[in-house]
């Protein structure tokens, strides 16, 4: 971290004295990871001058491919396209493509149109796919043969193909229409007879995801089996690409980004555009909707015992700490029951005993916070005088009210993002607005009817 840090001083410095020699050897003896994240600390024209100075396509290649996708575009639009073609004809296949795919379509067109080699045509091909399934985030180059491949020859094979071939994990086995039908690990081959045919000793259990799986399935299932790679195959189990660790990591960071942006009620826009207020507007409005009508509701509850509150004025004081240790709680049971879904933790056969959890933990913060609240009341308004009440039945009702409101966070918080997603909806879309719409308002209404029961009011 702090060479990083020395390294963003250095290129600052050296951009404001257009020393523009220095800042090329500077960014020659820098790792492509390394200057893909000093990028994200120049946005606009002193990004793409940075990425100019880059000495080598290859290098260059490198960098773009680690870049954050706003970056990526804007390096894009700032080259031509005959040189942002050279530079894609450099990377990976699922890595222009990933570039080629946030171009305008027209222009998008025309470079695949003078990209004519083989390369040209894979990155066509995987733009066939989504963007969010195995088959857009694969590779096209796997290491697979025959069957009857000898240990030797699949050695030969693979220090003859090794360049081309994208982190070497495992060794595919296809019969002779292409159709995956084993795996073996680089180690088996070193060990066994060099003689031994690849079906003799590859395990016929493979574990593999269909063209169209979901990117999210595609991470759930390589952490689940604790994989480097996983095998992408089409409808008739030919194999047609495989999906590697580096991939999967990049693909959990962005959906762990994206449900997080939904559950704060942000959408799921690029952090980028937080640098865009008018992008933040058209984004985020729609969302706090459900806070302003939950804010409505709440007013009207409230509005609607204006006459309990001009008798007991206290009871005010206790209605924003009340709400707000209910909102805490239904946001952590939401946060944890969502996120437990979407790691495949928590089955949606469980929903009786998921929800039964977080009712029973609500409650139990309930009675403690209550019983904290009670006290905080019983001191501060002892010796007054209350018109029909003691103190002791204010501290009960806020005790109370407390431990209802949390109970009731509770329930909704773990027992929504189960109910949506049995809907088939996304329980990172709707379960924050939906939690705190209903704690507010449940919770306010509660509250006074408990006060009315116990108070008289």
């Amino acid at each position: 971290m702090q060479g990083q840090t020395v390294i963003l001083e250095s290129v600052q410095k050296l951009l404001r004295r257009n020393a523009d020699r220095n800042l090329a050897k500077i960014l020659e003896r820098t790792r492509p990871q390394d200057i893909a994240q000093l990028l994200r600390h120049f946005p606009g024209k002193d990004g793409v001058r940075i990425f100019k100075l880059i000495h080598g396509l290859e290098h260059q290649a490198e960098v773009l491919a680690e870049a954050d996708p706003e970056i990526q575009t804007t390096i894009a639009d700032a080259l031509s396209d005959v040189e942002l073609a050279e530079l894609l004809k450099q990377m990976s296949g699922d890595d222009a493509a990933d570039v080629i795919e946030r171009l305008p379509e027209e222009r998008a067109t025309l470079i695949l149109s003078v990209w004519k080699d083989e390369e040209g045509r894979e990155v066509d091909s995987l733009l066939a796919y989504g963007p969010d399934t195995a088959g857009g985030i694969m590779s096209p180059h796997v290491f697979a043969l025959p069957e009857e491949t000898t240990c030797r020859e699949a050695i030969a094979t693979l220090q003859e193909r090794h360049e081309e071939l994208e982190m070497t994990f495992y060794l595919y086995v296809v019969n002779q229409h292409g159709t995956l039908v084993g795996v073996c690990s680089l180690r088996q081959l070193v060990i066994h007879d060099p003689n031994t045919p690849l079906h003799d000793i590859m395990a016929s259990d493979v574990l593999s995801v269909d063209v169209l799986t979901d990117q999210e399935e595609v991470a759930r299932r390589v952490t689940r089996y604790n994989l480097l790679a996983i095998p992408v195959v089409d409808r008739s189990n030919r194999l047609v690409g495989v999906v590697t660790v580096d991939d999967v990591i990049d693909v959990i960071r962005e959906e762990a980004t994206e449900d997080i942006l939904m559950m704060a009620g942000a959408g799921s826009a690029d952090l980028a555009d937080v640098q865009n207020p008018f992008r933040n507007f058209a984004v985020r409005m729609p969302w706090l909707l459900a806070s302003f009508v939950g804010g409505i509701g709440s007013m009207l509850i409230i509005g609607a015992y204006e006459s309990a509150l001009d008798r007991v004025a206290a009871l005010a004081a206790f209605i924003p700490i009340t709400i707000g240790m209910g909102g805490n709680v239904g946001t952590q049971a939401a946060t944890i029951v969502t996120r437990g879904l979407a790691l495949g933790r928590i089955p949606l056969s469980q929903f009786y005993t998921v929800v039964g959890r977080e009712i029973l933990t609500g409650t139990l913060l309930g009675l403690a916070y209550g019983l904290l609240l009670s006290v905080v009341a019983m001191v501060r308004y002892a010796g007054l005088d209350h018109p029909g009440f003691e103190t002791w039945q204010l501290a009960l009702t806020v005790a109370l009210s407390v431990a209802a409101c949390m109970t009731i966070a509770a329930t909704v918080g773990g027992g929504v993002p189960m109910l949506l997603q049995r809907a088939g909806i996304d329980p990172a879309v709707a379960t924050g607005p939906f939690v705190t719409t209903s704690v507010d308002i449940i919770g306010i209404l509660a509250y006074f009817v408990i006060a009315r029961v116990l108070l008289g009011i």
